[in-house]
């Protein structure tokens, strides 16, 4: 009985989904152009991000033409913008340091967009950091603390929905186009 062959698999089915945001994805899209750096974060939101959405980012950067492309870098400058004033914020607050895990990966960085998205990702790291020590010495609220982190969540997830949209589905100037035509007339 050791002759007999394995069994076959099925022919019909869904097949295995690879990560779309794997570092061979962002390879093979620019195998010369990537540059690596180490990243270090302490909070969930950056693990889970550099995790779950920053190659598919990257990839999408390299191949975003047009108004994708303006209508990104107008979301990474109002994200800086709002995340210079919110670091501006709590630097004025006095603050008691504990100590906090950090974790360090190296990151591949493919295109300027990818570095202003770490860059963005840094500084979520120590806004997260930093409110805690103004926490824990009593010069912010849990409230201010909880509100500023959810703030700068969605200016880093704002860039991210952008990213899905191909490039087409942007007008010259960098607005999202109307994808559905039944939207627009009313239709269900």
């Amino acid at each position: 009985m050791a002759d007999q062959d394995p069994p076959k698999k099925p022919s019909s089915g869904l097949r295995p989904i690879e990560r779309l945001n794997s570092e061979e994805r962002l390879s093979r899209l620019t195998p010369a152009t990537a540059t690596a750096t180490h990243h270090e974060y302490c909070s969930k939101f950056a693990r889970d991000f550099l995790d779950a959405h920053f190659y598919y980012c990257s990839s999408k950067f390299v191949v975003a033409r047009g108004g994708k492309v303006k209508a990104l870098d107008e979301a990474f400058r109002e994200a800086e913008s709002w995340f210079s004033k919110a670091l501006d914020w709590i630097a004025a607050t006095e603050k008691i340091e504990i100590p906090l895990f950090y974790e360090s990966r190296e990151v591949q960085v493919s295109h300027s967009f990818a570095g202003r998205l770490l860059r963005l990702l840094m500084q979520y790291d120590r806004i997260f950091a930093e409110t805690l020590y103004s926490l824990n010495c009593g010069s912010i609220t849990a409230d201010s603390r909880e509100t500023t982190t959810v703030i700068a969540a969605k200016r880093i997830k704002s860039i991210q929905q952008l990213c899905i949209p191909d490039t087409d589905k942007f007008a010259p100037d960098g607005t999202l186009l109307n994808s559905s035509r039944s939207q627009t007339h009313g239709h269900a």
